[in-house]
């Protein structure tokens, strides 16, 4: 009996340290967020079989295998069904999709006609693997299509963001926790839609760094890679347009 529970205790120490989560946060408008997966043995074997129940993996000609979930009509990746967090990472996304640990922080999204949005897996994780910038009083972020170098830089002759890319949302509603119905409707408000793009200024917050540690076959050969992304917005800025005090969330 003594030596089953013993096996019990050491199950459960195990399970406890299989990676982090987001703490809850004091302040009223961030609820907790869900579980975010950072510094995982991944494989493409690992999304395939995670994400397979929540959509399809198809071929797609020059990326391989791509996934397109079972979504609602109107889906966009980094607006719907989540909201922003900021971490000690910066601004991180916290998705309510049961597959948002992996599509949100691995890998890019891009979209086709007659598919919708398709999730190019990746090795790397980053708090958002996005484009970030403001336009007048809007923030907005974009999805990084697959094979962008982000150290190349954006705008200024980088790599922009085809403006249905992008999600626009006024700069007091940046930290709202259902940001989907504060985000520019791309459909319904096009006009205001392309004049906010025309006129938008790459946010260039792009030196930091996170240390990925990575591997195939249980990890017994992990490697280490230390990944560009970009934090967003300043802070101070957003806790100025929002008028309330942001609290960092730990991961």
């Amino acid at each position: 009996m003594k030596k089953n529970l013993l096996y019990i205790v050491i199950i459960l120490i195990g399970f406890s340290s299989c990676g982090p989560v987001y703490e809850a946060s004091s302040v009223e408008y961030v609820r907790p967020a869900p579980v975010v997966r950072t510094n995982l043995t991944i494989g493409f074997d690992m999304f395939y079989t995670e994400l397979g129940p929540y959509g399809r993996w198809i071929d797609y000609p020059g990326e391989g295998r791509v996934w397109m979930p079972n979504v609602e009509q109107g889906f966009r990746p980094y607006s719907s069904n989540g909201h922003w967090v900021y971490s000690s990472y910066g601004w991180t996304w916290a998705s309510g999709y049961n597959w948002g640990w992996a599509a949100f922080h691995y890998g890019s999204w891009m979209y086709e006609n007659g598919y919708g949005w398709l999730w190019v897996p990746g090795q790397e994780w980053a708090p958002a693997w996005v484009t970030w910038g403001n336009s007048g009083n809007y923030y907005g972020w974009a999805p990084i299509a697959p094979h962008i170098n982000i150290n190349v830089g954006f705008g200024n002759g980088g790599w922009m963001p085809p403006q249905h890319y992008w999600n626009f949302v006024s700069s007091e509603h940046m930290t709202q926790v259902n940001l989907n119905n504060y985000v520019v409707n791309n459909n319904t408000n096009i006009n205001v839609v392309n004049n906010i793009t025309k006129n938008v200024t790459i946010i260039n917050n792009n030196n930091n760094t996170v240390i990925n540690n990575y591997g195939t076959n249980g990890g017994n050969n992990a490697t280490r890679s230390a990944v560009n992304y970009n934090r967003g917005p300043q802070v101070n800025d957003v806790e100025r347009a929002t008028n309330n005090r942001i609290q960092t969330i730990n991961i």
